[in-house]
């Protein structure tokens, strides 16, 4: 089986990451895509971050209607930082045979040589790589490029950053995050200061 890891904090998950991930899973064909909630991530120092439940519970709600998605908990689980390295480690360990794709936006391809073992993470699996239009690739070095493979999606600028702002100033989610995510927010008062 093709095999697509998405993983991040998903702080709360949005539109965005369902497009990225669908369009992955579209061009590539993959048969399964499993989001990934990061349980410490070593890149989101003094942001406030929900719950690893209140985020689990997040993901599994927004993608519950599309069949080819799941969800994993496998860093919510560890202790202490998690790491994409040891993600793909885990998932070629317990799916040998399958072959893994790891789904990002460009923005995180251009901080790769910052993650654990960055430098040759790019060998471990087959990287896809979300293009928004008019985004150019020409500044990411061929190293880099050759390893990975593009494909284009639509821009829809919304990000988690944005999400958490609008709730602290009381402005409406409504069609940035599925309409249950949404409620979810609200009904726990998640992102309130």
């Amino acid at each position: 089986m093709k095999i697509g890891l998405f993983g991040g904090t998903f702080n709360p998950i949005h539109h965005g990451h369902l497009i990225i991930a669908e369009s992955a899973r579209s061009y590539f064909r993959l048969d399964q895509v499993f989001f990934v909630p990061s349980g410490k991530p070593p890149h989101k120092p003094g942001i406030p971050i929900a719950s690893k439940e209140h985020r689990l519970r997040m993901v599994k709600m927004a993608i519950k209607d599309n069949p080819y998605f799941s969800a994993s908990d496998y860093e919510l689980k560890k202790t202490g930082m998690t790491y994409t390295f040891d993600t793909i480690q885990h998932f070629k360990n317990t799916k040998p045979g399958d072959e893994l794709y790891f789904i990002m936006g460009l923005e995180l391809l251009l901080e790769i040589n910052s993650w654990k073992k960055g430098d040759n993470i790019l060998d471990e699996c087959k990287f896809l790589v979300g293009l928004k239009p008019n985004f150019s690739t020409s500044h990411i070095p061929d190293k880099i490029k050759n390893k990975v493979k593009f494909f284009h999606i639509p821009f829809i600028d919304v990000s988690s950053t944005l999400l958490r702002g609008y709730l602290s100033r009381n402005v409406s989610l409504r069609y940035l995050t599925p309409e249950n995510v949404r409620k979810y927010i609200s009904k726990n008062r998640l992102y309130r200061e």
